[in-house]
């Protein structure tokens, strides 16, 4: 009789405890941390907890530790909270990033202070505690350096690689050609190329009529007859005025003193009654002046 009430008092007993774990609130609870060893100043650890709560039962976002400083050599960077539904409840996955600036003298014993976690169900608070966590931190150089057989110990930093520019490089190079070539076109457009020999016709002959006197016509007609035919490409008569306006148009503007000028070279050499005149070689001075003006692109 008293085995029998011994065995349902076992039962019983196994019961009880087998139906309170299954009203847990909190059916899993992990912290996850990496290594405990090799951090300098400046690294970065993260934190990782797991929990796993029945339905009903929310994390207080309250209960978080803030971002920001902890203490004077640690500071929390970042906290992610990511919540997704189970069958259950709920599976809560928590990230904290902490950043340590500890130089140590040597390595050195540190640690990751804990935290409650605070849940509320039905008005009822429930706490879960993080533990705080050891980890050593090494200082980033000794405080002597050491020789070892005449040699140094601690060897200089490598040299941080050159970033590869060569694809600007390039662009610079066809930037720079775009730019040279478009210059080049514009001068030559707008006439600014005077060293090139479409704008030589004009600049001897205007230097030689300079030189000659009032007197001397048939230098200043012969001169400018040459400037004319070596730019139109073989001899330039009056008659042929309109084809050559066709193949120049910018000497189109000049039609009345260029008419003057083949007037008066055939009045002069093909008339008894030629005589030379002052005001005809200025004439002839300043056609060829124009002529220069249209050549450098300034009319």
């Amino acid at each position: 009789m008293w085995f029998n009430s011994l065995f349902i008092f076992f039962i019983g007993l196994l019961l009880s405890s087998c139906s309170g774990s299954i009203n847990q609130p909190i059916t899993f609870f992990e912290v996850q941390t990496p290594r405990p060893f090799g951090y300098v100043m400046g690294d970065e650890i993260k934190q990782r907890i797991i929990i796993d709560a029945r339905d009903g039962l929310a994390l207080q976002a309250s209960s978080m530790p803030s971002i920001g400083e902890v203490n004077r050599w640690l500071n929390l960077n970042m906290i992610n909270i990511e919540k997704t539904k189970t069958q259950q409840g709920f599976h809560y996955q928590i990230d904290l990033t902490y950043q340590i600036f500890y130089a140590p003298l040597a390595v050195k014993m540190l640690e990751l202070p804990g935290f409650t976690l605070q849940f509320r169900q039905f008005g009822n608070t429930i706490e879960k505690k993080v533990p705080s966590w050891h980890f050593t931190a090494a200082p980033l150089r000794e405080l002597a350096i050491r020789k070892d057989d005449g040699k140094e110990y601690m060897r200089p930093d490598t040299p941080a690689p050159f970033l590869d520019n060569t694809r600007q490089l390039n662009r610079l190079i066809v930037s720079l050609l775009s730019a040279l070539i478009l210059a080049a076109y514009l001068a030559w457009l707008y006439g600014l190329l005077t060293f090139l020999p479409k704008y030589q016709i004009f600049k001897s002959p205007l230097r030689k009529l300079a030189k000659l006197s009032a007197d001397d016509l048939t230098a200043s007609l012969n001169i400018m007859h040459k400037a004319l035919n070596q730019l139109n490409g073989k001899p330039l008569f009056q008659h042929q005025l309109a084809g050559f306006y066709q193949r120049f148009p910018n000497y189109q503007p000049l039609h009345e003193k260029l008419t003057w000028f083949f007037n008066c070279s055939n009045q002069h050499f093909f008339s008894s009654a030629s005589r030379a005149n002052k005001d005809e070689s200025e004439k002839i001075k300043a056609l060829c002046q124009h002529c220069l003006q249209i050549e450098r692109g300034k009319r």
